[in-house]
């Protein structure tokens, strides 16, 4: 496993780290053997947050005897002090760790966001409270937006940042990355395989040909894991027929990978465009899967009750969709927004009606 220095933290980190959103929906020894075959490639760092459902408490249970030696990230989203008080105090409960590493700002989405946040009252102060009674070494930002994250930097020196970056999405290496290496903040990397669009081996490995520190995929399976962290190995460089890859991949999904911008908002019936496009996992996982595999998988009860709360209330919103094309219009990437909400639907109805038996069916 190669390792990178993380920014000014002065850690060295594996270059390929862990993404944990997707480990809160499955059942507990899965997610268990998930961190631990993680451990036994050399990871290092793990990505998660409060409100990744259980995943903190998995996080917590599989590293407890290598505390020292790994990196630990997780996240607030609440905008407020007292709220993201309580959350940081909940994380450190659910890891049974007396400190993290690192404690982002989550999802940063617009101007104004980072006023609320980084002004009085606001979620920075219980970051900055957090660290100085030392329950986090390090405090770091995070957004779907390179440009949002870039504004934030220059109004905090934040020591970190996670932001997508493949190799459709390049947009952080334009600015915000040459950013961060004059400043020393320290490079995270989410959506490193366009949640599950890329072929893994490949998209991991170019991404070792640019200037960040750690990439986080997200896993399911241990095959995913030996998949992933296989092309942590060996020398990084693109062969011409990868490179020749690269380019075919990068062609196919420009028109069709959304970048999470939410330049298409807002939606006249309330449909959360991007974030259904960009960055719906569990509907991305059964793409991913098939649905045989999908229906296969070790599903946490928790993971299931809470994503069928959420999949009805979009799938109605989906139905309402009206057509107007004003998503299409805004879009600056050119996306048939509509055809692929639509296309969306089929998949999305599957997964509510297997949750509800597979609820039904479990003790």
């Amino acid at each position: 496993m190669e390792y990178r220095t993380l920014g000014r933290t002065g850690w060295q980190v594996s270059v390929i780290g862990m993404g944990c959103a997707m480990l809160g929906n499955f059942g507990m020894e899965h997610g268990l053997r998930l961190v631990r075959r993680e451990l036994e490639w050399g990871v290092n760092y793990f990505d998660t947050a409060r409100i990744y459902g259980d995943s903190e408490i998995k996080l917590g249970l599989a590293l407890q005897d290598v505390r020292d030696r790994v990196f630990i990230s997780t996240k607030t989203n609440d905008p407020t002090e007292e709220g993201a008080w309580r959350q940081i105090n909940e994380s450190l409960e659910r890891l049974h760790f007396d400190y993290v590493n690192n404690i982002h700002l989550h999802s940063l989405e617009s101007d104004e966001d980072i006023a609320r946040r980084l002004g009085p009252g606001g979620a920075l102060q219980a970051l900055l409270r957090a660290r100085e009674e030392k329950m986090t070494q390090y405090i770091g930002c995070t957004s779907h937006r390179a440009d949002i994250l870039l504004k934030a930097l220059q109004r905090f020196p934040f020591d970190l940042i996670l932001v997508p970056m493949n190799l459709v999405e390049r947009q952080p290496l334009e600015a915000l990355i040459p950013y961060c290496r004059a400043h020393g903040v320290g490079i995270t990397i989410m959506k490193p395989v366009a949640t599950g669009l890329l072929p893994a081996r490949l998209a991991l490995k170019w991404l070792r040909t640019q200037p960040i520190d750690v990439a986080v995929p997200g896993v399911s399976t241990l095959a995913e894991v030996d998949e992933d962290l296989s092309a942590g190995e060996g020398d990084p460089t693109l062969t011409p027929a990868e490179e020749k890859e690269v380019a075919l991949w990068q062609k196919k999904l420009d028109h069709t990978r959304c970048r999470i911008c939410g330049e298409c908002l807002p939606c006249p019936v309330g449909i959360p465009i991007h974030m259904h496009l960009g960055t719906d996992m569990m509907y991305d996982h059964y793409r991913t899967m098939g649905p045989e595999g999908f229906r296969a998988h070790p599903w946490g009860r928790a993971g299931m009750e809470a994503d069928l709360a959420y999949r009805k209330a979009r799938i109605e919103a989906l139905e309402a969709c009206t057509r107007c094309g004003a998503c299409e219009a805004r879009c600056p990437y050119g996306l048939p927004i509509i055809e692929m909400l639509q296309a969306m639907l089929p998949g999305m109805r599957e997964i509510v009606a297997f949750f509800e038996a597979e609820l039904k069916r479990q003790p």
